[in-house]
C-alpha cells in the first residue's frame, strides 16, 4: 500500500492498494469522488453509527455509484474503504478514537477482490 498524507481534520493517513492504484485515472478519481460523497450509512451497513466503512461500485455503464444495484451483473468493480483509529504511534488501536490529539485515523481504499 502507498500512504498518502491528508489535510488536518480528516484521515491522518490514507492507503490505497496496488489494485486500486492500477485503475485508470478516470475510474480512480470517480471512485474517490463517490467515497468522499458517501452517504449510504444505514443500520444494516453501519449498525454502530461510526460511518467508517463503505463500498462504491462501477457499473457496466462506466458510472460509479454508492448504491449497490440489485443485479450483481450490473457491477463491474467494487471498491471498499475503511477508516481505522490508531494511537499516535500507529502501534495499537486508539483508546480515545474521538480525540484528534490522541488518535491517528487511517483510511484504506482497496478493490473488493483484494480483500
Amino acid at each position: 500500500m502507498r500512504p498518502i498524507r491528508s489535510q488536518p481534520g480528516t484521515a491522518s493517513i490514507a492507503n490505497v492498494t496496488l489494485g486500486f492504484q492500477s485503475l485508470p485515472d478516470a475510474d480512480r478519481f470517480a471512485a474517490l469522488a463517490a467515497i468522499v460523497g458517501f452517504s449510504q450509512f444505514t443500520g444494516d451497513h453501519d449498525p454502530y453509527g461510526e460511518h467508517d466503512f463503505g463500498a462504491v461500485y462501477r457499473l457496466a455503464t462506466g458510472t460509479w455509484t454508492q448504491e449497490r444495484p440489485s443485479d450483481d451483473k450490473a457491477v463491474t468493480e467494487t471498491v471498499f474503504w475503511k477508516v481505522d483509529y490508531y494511537d499516535n504511534t500507529l502501534t495499537y488501536g486508539s483508546d480515545t478514537p474521538w480525540d484528534e490529539r490522541q488518535t491517528k485515523r487511517v483510511l484504506t481504499i482497496m478493490l473488493a477482490n483484494e480483500y
